[in-house]
């Protein structure tokens, strides 16, 4: 898949239309038929897998050979990478990842196989979650992290629990954020969750960079950036 483009449609970079309705449409790439909600105003349509595919094999790939307690430091430097689109379901994947690495990096407690299943359910959770479902899916990849170290099921209590109320928690904070959407300040403000709930829960320190010197390095590639309302808002690319 050459010449993807990482902002807007990846066909043609077309901003994109979102709509309340789902219609019919077919994936450019796989030509898969489905319905959606998300589509490019000159007919083209990207589906959740192909629109992930190439930033997938990334962010694994990173995890899986990092050795990084910091797990916004992680995402950090894949979010700078060509394959990673500004917006998109590539970044459910890599904020479960980036926490269980860092997790396992610190405690020795999870294996790759856990690293690999965190990264593997983020990328099941479409796009468009934060307005389309009312659940940013940032925050539920931070609780896919917890749910994946404690190895939790529906039919467990505890680790259940302890898994949804990290989802909430996480969730409350972006929600706190006004403006449309952004990929990247969802990010930055689950794993910020994310860092203190492991640290209340789990009684694990993991490496962050604090709130107050994030700063998003993104900010000229997204058309509906809140700018100077964004705390992450750098008032420039950096």
């Amino acid at each position: 898949m050459e010449n993807k483009k990482t902002e807007n449609c990846m066909i043609c970079g077309e901003e994109l239309a979102y709509l309340t309705t789902a219609i019919p449409v077919t994936c450019t790439y796989c030509g898969k038929a489905e319905s959606a909600n998300i589509h490019c105003p000159s007919g083209h349509y990207v589906c959740n897998e192909c629109h992930a595919s190439d930033s997938i094999k990334i962010i694994s790939r990173f995890c899986l050979s990092s050795s990084s307690k910091n797990p916004m430091e992680m995402a950090k430097t894949i979010m700078r990478h060509p394959t990673m689109p500004m917006h998109g379901p590539e970044h459910h994947a890599m904020i479960a990842g980036v926490l269980v690495t860092a997790y396992k990096n610190l405690t020795g407690k999870v294996t790759d196989d856990e690293i690999k299943e965190a990264i593997r359910r983020g990328a099941t959770v479409p796009g468009g979650y934060c307005g389309l479902y009312g659940a940013d899916a940032a925050a539920i990849a931070t609780g896919i992290a917890i749910s994946t170290i404690l190895k939790a099921s529906p039919l467990t209590d505890y680790e259940r629990r302890t898994a949804n109320m990290m989802t909430s928690r996480a969730l409350a904070a972006i929600a706190s954020n006004r403006g449309a959407r952004c990929c990247k300040r969802s990010t930055f403000v689950a794993l910020d969750s994310a860092i203190q709930y492991f640290r209340e829960v789990l009684g694990t320190e993991l490496e962050y960079i604090p709130v107050s010197k994030l700063k998003c390095e993104h900010s000229s590639r997204n058309k509906t950036c809140s700018r100077a309302d964004c705390r992450f808002y750098a008032g420039k690319a950096l």
